[in-house]
Formats: structure tokens, sequence, C-alpha cells
């Protein structure tokens, strides 16, 4: 592009100048100098325009790759901090609810176990109990989770889920060591 249109351009300027005595609407004058700007007298010169205008082209190119490469990168990590925001807000709210209806169930289990005597229905409620304290060990754990480890859901194929064992399992020794101390 710059042996094609720069370089023609460049003569012409040049032989307008002030420098030269020609007047500037005298149109056989453009002609003559496109004619000659593409003679083999001036491949030289030619040439050390197509070569700038490659690599001009070049560095032209290779920033605005680069700059829509941040752009989108920029969109990527808005579109996943936007994603990780409504995450946040969606664990938030569900540990809410869930926890709310949680302490009505724990709290009125461990009420009726009070005043039950049949060994079987305390046992029963224990179980509920117990079923309530994992809630909230999962809920709680969620809360602090700060790495994430996947494993897969119920030996399914693509279907993965946040993998809470290890978290749940301290919390659950934790939880026995409390008991146990006086």
């Amino acid at each position: 592009m710059g042996y094609l249109l720069i370089h023609p351009f460049a003569m012409l300027a040049y032989i307008l100048g002030p420098q030269h005595p020609h007047k500037p609407w005298d149109f056989s004058l453009w002609g003559l100098q496109a004619r000659l700007s593409f003679s083999v007298d001036m491949l030289a010169m030619g040439l050390a325009f197509a070569v700038m205008g490659g690599v001009a082209g070049f560095f032209l190119g290779a920033w605005s790759l680069q700059k829509e490469r941040l752009a989108l990168a920029r969109v990527e990590s808005e579109r996943r901090l936007a994603a990780l925001a409504t995450l946040q807000e969606l664990m938030v709210t569900l540990a809410h609810h869930i926890r709310n209806a949680n302490v009505v169930i724990g709290g009125f289990s461990a009420r009726l176990e009070k005043r039950l005597t049949d060994s079987e229905l305390s046992r029963q409620l224990r179980m509920i109990q117990e079923a309530s304290q994992e809630i909230e060990a999962v809920i709680a754990a969620l809360e602090s989770l700060t790495e994430i480890d996947r494993t897969r859901y119920a030996s399914a194929w693509e279907t993965k889920m946040i993998d809470l064992k290890k978290r749940l399992e301290a919390r659950r020794e934790k939880d026995e060591a409390v008991r146990e101390s006086p």
C-alpha cells in the first residue's frame, strides 16, 4: 500500500512544493508524476516505501490485535466478576432461608425430644437434629469456601458438584470434640 499510494503522493507533493514553479492545477503534471513514480528508476524508492508501509502495517495490525485481545479479556473478566457477585448473592439468600427453616426444624425437634419418654421417637428426633446440624455444617462450609474442589455427582458422567467432604468431616470432628469436653 505504501508503494501504491504514499510513494506517488509523496512525489506529487514534492513537485508541487514551493521550490518548483509549476501550477498545482496542471493535471498533465500529475499524470507525469504518477507514471514516473512507477518507473524502473524509482524502483528503489518504491521498494523503500513498500517496506515502510509493510512494517507500519504489521505494527499497526499487531497493536490493533493486542488491543482487541485486551478488550475481550476485560469483557470476560467483567462477566466472570458479575457471575461471581451473583453467585455470592445467591449463596447468601439460600443460606438465610435454609438456616431459618433449619433453626425451626432443629429447635422444635430438641423441644419435642425433651418432652418424650418413648426411646424410639427420641432416637428419631436425635436423627433429625443431627441432619439439621449437617445442613448447618454444609452452609458454613460453603460460606467459608475459598478454594473449590470438584467431584462427580452420584457417579454421573458430566455432572459435577463441589467437594465438601473434608470440610464436613473436620467440622463434625470439631463438633464432637466440643460435645465431649466438659
